[in-house]
């Protein structure tokens, strides 16, 4: 049977309907577990993660160290299917290392993948190996390759499962006094009185003790974002000009730190769709709140404060920048006297094209593409992302809206005839804003730094 390799990041296609995935541990023993997980990236409930107390959970199940998922008797709310490997929690202090990084294989039928991820130095006790998740009508696996230093509490921030505290200690057990001494009895009447016992010096005079202070009050710990190592803009300068978006700005950093990608720069565009299907999105504050988590994260990976937008319908709306100083209602205000349209993909992807010539050569570029249908433009926009996929590049597709009515972008996930896969989507639902941002973050970046790789393999990203 033939087996093929993923490298960190790279899906194919599942053809189920059953899908099977296999832990090998390296050096050190691994408990294995899987997550059930919603389109927002959480848990149902804590009931969806199954492990060696609960190795069954709706059409999922674990033996020894496997994972076997039934993809059609899945719930139709469970969007992906994370597989994970911890360290044994009997050896404590242990951590995954180069030599100790688990593998995984996934078969699916008579079609073999085996991933085998990066080592890990950095402390890491869990680690995601793979995801099984929906594209449509399809089954799809990923590579994730992703580890947490923080254990078990990292892993739940990330997929919504409590996480029982430790009991707090009590105070010790009672021990009752031990008994008082026993004297002699005194002598019979009549007999002769014991020696006087012999008289004792008076007790030295001490100083008294000088006079009782009061310790200084107590003063609480600073609250609020730390500084964020690495990124673009400094804490410092983001607290000036915008320390509302200094939450966002430490969680993206966050993300890209989990990635491996701390330090890295990159230009970031932003691109939204203002077609009439929009308003609901425009007028509840949607975008705006979209607009500012982008802008957290180009501060990160870009030090000039700004981000290109270019509002889209049938045609290009409108080119602009966002910037991080006063950002409060700047999507009302780029939006002002512009009307709305359509829906066509392809004036937006070679306009980015365009403003993206003017960087240095082979600059990267993450570019987040909002929508919230599908285009009347289809080929052209075909034809236009195999054109980008030459440039330094990558489309990040993110869905508003109901996913049924977004086919044509999980198709474009996986188009075919491009020099690198310079794209990825996700659905971020009807409801943007109750995605946690760390979560939202992370789906952004998803595919990103496997982009960043070849690319520069290839030439394209310097």
């Amino acid at each position: 049977m033939p087996v093929n390799s993923l490298a960190k990041g790279a899906n194919a296609t599942l053809t189920g309907p059953e899908v099977t995935v296999t832990v090998a541990p390296g050096t050190v023993a691994v408990d294995v577990s899987a997550l059930l997980v919603d389109e927002q990236g959480k848990v149902r409930t804590d009931e969806d993660l199954v492990f060696f107390n609960n190795p069954r959970r709706d059409g999922v199940s674990l033996a020894g160290a496997a994972i076997t998922a039934s993809l059609t008797a899945l719930p139709a709310d469970v969007a992906s299917v994370v597989v994970v490997a911890s360290v044994d929690v009997d050896l404590p202090g242990t951590t995954f290392r180069p030599e100790s990084t688990p593998s995984v294989l996934i078969r699916d039928g008579a079609a073999e993948l085996e991933f085998v991820p990066p080592g890990m130095e950095d402390g890491e006790t869990i680690l995601v190996l793979a995801e099984l998740y929906r594209r449509g009508t399809l089954w799809k696996a990923r590579a994730v390759g992703q580890g947490y230093a923080g254990g078990l509490a990292a892993l739940a921030t990330d997929y919504g499962v409590s996480v029982a505290e430790e009991p707090t200690p009590g105070p010790p057990a009672y021990t009752p006094p031990a008994a008082a001494p026993t004297h002699p009895a005194a002598p019979a009447y009549g007999a002769p009185a014991p020696a006087a016992a012999p008289a004792y010096p008076a007790a030295p005079t001490y100083p008294a003790p000088p006079a009782y202070t009061a310790p200084p009050a107590y003063a609480a710990p600073p609250t609020g974002p730390a500084p964020v190592p690495g990124a673009a803009m400094s804490f410092e300068k983001v607290a000036a000009v915008a320390p509302a978006l200094l939450t966002k700005y430490q969680s993206a950093g966050a993300s890209l730190h989990k990635r491996g990608l701390t330090g890295q720069r990159a230009a970031v565009y932003l691109v939204l769709d203002y077609s009439g299907s929009m308003s609901s999105f425009y007028d509840r504050g949607d975008v705006q709140v979209f607009a500012e988590q982008v802008l957290g994260l180009a501060a990160n990976l870009d030090d000039d404060g700004t981000v290109p937008l270019v509002l889209f319908s049938h045609k290009i709306a409108k080119t602009t920048e966002l910037e991080l100083a006063g950002h409060q209602g700047q999507i009302d205000r780029v939006r002002q006297g512009v009307s709305m349209g359509g829906t066509s993909y392809a004036p937006a992807i070679k306009e980015v094209a365009k403003l993206h010539e003017r960087r240095a050569p082979g600059t990267p570029a993450l570019v987040i593409f909002q929508t919230d249908g599908d285009p009347s433009d289809g080929g052209a926009t075909r034809k236009a992302l195999k054109t980008a996929s030459k440039q330094p590049l990558f489309w990040k597709f993110v869905g508003f809206g109901r996913r049924e009515q977004l086919g044509f972008l999980a198709r474009l996930d996986d188009l075919d005839g491009r020099t690198v896969d310079n794209a990825d989507f996700f659905a971020a639902g009807d409801d943007p804003r109750a995605w946690q941002e760390g979560a939202l973050y992370d789906a952004l970046l998803e595919e990103y730094p496997r982009w960043l790789a070849e690319a520069r393999t290839l030439g394209i990203v310097r």
